[in-house]
């Protein structure tokens, strides 16, 4: 399996074009791995994670090809992860080769924005999923878990993909989550790969995300639950905000003394 972060940024992207704090002028002096689009992930080339804005930039920047795609899997309705817009350059007038027939795989509020003129010609189906549902896409095994994000005015995912006896945890837009995702979590083992959610940087997460220190935590609570294992499971923090107040090389630094990977835009990783 091989898992690509395509973006790896929270909603205002790093640097924030409106923004001239310390870690939007250092991203734009520095670019490389500051430089952070909206959150996106492709799994293989054939399972795309998110639609957000900066998808198509994000996908020519690490030369991927997408007319392939068998499964998009949506985590939330919230705009730096779904616009649905972007599906409208899937119809022929725009995209004259054949591309492979999609599904998206979403909560429903968040299918609601599909309308019938995106949807003609485009080549994807669509199928609302809840948290704890579980559904191959050929030979993928994917399940639906609960997020902690939103505050109750919409349902958010976060999703286990299996295929080859490997499997990721992709937890993204996640404050720590409660006792119904650790029910189904725990009944996997170990993961090979777990992308966590680590938005605020050295702030609190608050409601919806995760901080350094309820990251910590987190970590603390998948070693005690068994999903992550020393030697076995690669642990990545992504979806950072330049409201955490910390630079690339910083986040680096504080998490690579825990064994946690901090992801950048293209940064791939074979399982």
């Amino acid at each position: 399996m091989r898992f690509t972060f395509l973006g790896t940024g929270a909603a205002e992207a790093i640097p924030d074009p409106f923004c001239r704090c310390r870690v939007c002028e250092i991203a734009r002096r520095e670019r490389g791995p500051h430089i952070r689009a909206r959150s996106t992930a492709l799994v293989n080339d054939d399972i795309l994670i998110d639609l957000g804005p900066d998808i198509l930039s994000s996908a020519n920047q690490a030369g991927c090809y997408l007319g392939g795609l068998k499964a998009l899997l949506l985590t939330h309705r919230h705009s730096d992860h779904w616009l649905p817009g972007n599906l409208y350059w899937r119809k022929p007038g725009f995209t004259p080769t054949s591309t492979e027939l999609m599904t998206v795989y979403a909560p429903s509020d968040a299918l609601a924005d599909i309308s019938d003129e995106l949807a003609e010609g485009a080549n994807f189906t669509w199928k609302a999923v809840t948290a704890g549902d579980t559904w191959r896409v050929g030979s993928y095994k994917i399940t639906a878990i609960p997020a902690t994000h939103g505050g109750g005015r919409l349902e958010a995912l976060l999703y286990v993909i299996e295929e080859d006896g490997r499997r990721c945890l992709y937890a993204t837009d996640t404050a720590p989550m409660q006792e119904a995702a650790w029910e189904i979590l725990r009944t996997f083992g170990p993961m090979d790969l777990i992308a966590l959610d680590a938005t605020t940087g050295d702030q609190p997460g608050g409601d919806g995300h995760h901080g350094f220190e309820a990251f910590l935590k987190t970590q603390t609570r998948l070693i005690d639950k068994g999903v992550l294992v020393e030697g076995q499971t690669r642990l990545y923090a992504h979806h950072f905000s330049h409201n955490g107040h910390m630079t690339y090389d910083e986040l680096a630094e504080a998490y690579g003394r825990y064994d946690v990977g901090v992801a950048y835009d293209g940064l791939v990783v074979d399982l």
